[in-house]
């Protein structure tokens, strides 16, 4: 196992079960948006996810939001406080926890966590100065490292995958 530590994000990668780790850095004043859009995306591609943010504030906003964010689709997903935990597509937490099987993780805002879990793909989405800095430098590590990583930033014309 190899550790990239960092003030915002520390992920653990386990050789053994390479992972996909996704950075999207958001134009700002876009987070929320640009969050439902990867989640929309996260939940179409069939796989489980955890939606984690240690700021429940923000878990409890983004859960709102996406019960209402359009008339025409609707994203199963759920928290503890719903029940059927295991069988929610998209589960909610500000507690790090894997109740459904998920092997897709996004995270907002930090992660202290030394051990992620088991997931295939990881997805940090941010947008302050700091975080990018941040992020820039766990994405050259695990680059660096042979890692499966993407770098994708948002522009006003989409999202653009950088180098």
């Amino acid at each position: 196992m190899a550790c990239v530590f960092c003030t915002i994000f520390c992920v653990q990668i386990n050789f053994e079960n390479p992972m996909e780790v996704s950075f999207y850095h958001v134009a700002e004043g876009n987070l929320i948006p640009s969050i439902i859009r990867l989640l929309e995306k996260a939940y179409l591609s069939g796989q489980r996810c955890i939606f984690f943010s240690p700021v429940e504030e923000r878990v409890k906003l983004v859960d709102k939001i996406l019960w209402t964010f359009s008339t025409n689709a609707f994203i199963p997903h759920g928290d503890k406080s719903l029940g059927f935990c295991e069988q929610q597509p998209i589960y909610f937490t500000s507690q790090f926890e894997n109740p459904n099987d998920a092997k897709t993780l996004v995270l907002v805002d930090t992660l202290d966590h030394k051990k992620p879990g088991n997931f295939e793909k990881i997805v940090l989405i941010f947008e302050e100065k700091q975080q990018a800095e941040n992020a820039n430098l766990i994405y050259d590590d695990l680059k660096k490292n042979g890692e499966n990583v993407n770098y994708w930033k948002q522009t006003p014309n989409g999202w653009e995958k950088q180098q």
